[in-house]
């Protein structure tokens, strides 16, 4: 390759890595829009059937995210290639609340939480992650493996009909979650709602607040914080290079949300 072919082909690299991230920096921080849900969903911690694009992407809980219906499910997907992120989200997982907009409702808000895992789950799940030498492929392997035997209950409130605080994710209620890391180290989360759960909470426009929170770590009997790392008196840990308050404190986004039809 001669100079200057070298020099158009660094100059369009460098341009589309422009454009790239202009695409990226334009995504709202919350949702503008109802979107009707992609074609054959399955809650499989995995973007394909969306395109792997995004609705929005939110500085405060650091995550990309879309949201979507179709005639009887609401969708929530979410993504984070930030490590921190990741680690926050598996201590107490991400909840997803559901209201009214009429703030004279006495209905109570639905909320689903997901994933929830032990502490010596969570270090099995995220330090493999920090691993930047190992061969990624295995690791994601063994990650996801850790999460499918892990992350096996979504922690729920509101449900008229469901009194159990919390159902297992093999449930026969329509209630779904699934997460998955990526060869990219990004942490991938969906949550299926069906609609009926949440009708008496919707607008006369079937409209509805929703609000997403990354809760962080909570406090457990016999924990001792030392630096950016829980341990347990038993001896497990999940070391952090993060200060210790971000990792205890539930950062979220609020937003309102109208249901699409076909």
């Amino acid at each position: 390759m001669n100079l200057n072919a070298q020099k158009i082909y660094l100059l369009a690299a460098l341009l589309l890595g422009i454009g790239i991230n202009v695409s990226a920096q334009k995504l709202p921080s919350e949702q503008k829009d109802g979107l009707y849900a992609p074609a054959k969903m399955k809650i499989d911690g995995k973007a394909t059937e969306w395109g792997d694009k995004f609705s929005a992407h939110n500085n405060a809980v650091g995550l990309f995210y879309s949201m979507a219906n179709d005639d009887d499910n609401l969708y929530l997907i979410m993504r984070t290639d930030q490590y921190s992120a990741v680690k926050k989200a598996f201590y107490s997982g991400i909840t997803l609340l559901i209201k009214s907009h009429d703030k004279s409702s006495k209905s109570p808000d639905i909320k689903m939480t997901y994933p929830l895992v032990a502490m010596t789950d969570h270090t099995e799940i995220v330090l493999p992650l920090y691993d930047k030498q190992g061969n990624m492929d295995s690791i994601v392997t063994a990650v996801n493996g850790w999460i499918g035997k892990a992350a096996k209950k979504i922690a729920i409130a509101g449900f008229t009909d469901i009194t159990e605080p919390d159902v297992s994710v093999y449930n026969d209620l329509g209630l779904k979650a699934a997460a998955m890391i990526d060869v990219n180290r990004a942490a991938t989360f969906e949550l299926q709602l069906p609609l009926k759960y949440i009708r008496h909470l919707l607008g006369a426009n079937l409209s509805f607040d929703y609000s997403i929170t990354v809760n962080g770590l909570q406090m457990r009997p016999n924990t001792i914080i030392i630096g950016g790392s829980s341990i347990d008196n038993n001896g497990s840990h999940a070391p952090s290079a993060e200060p210790v308050n971000d990792m205890f404190t539930p950062t979220y986004l609020k937003a309102s949300y109208t249901l699409v039809k076909k």
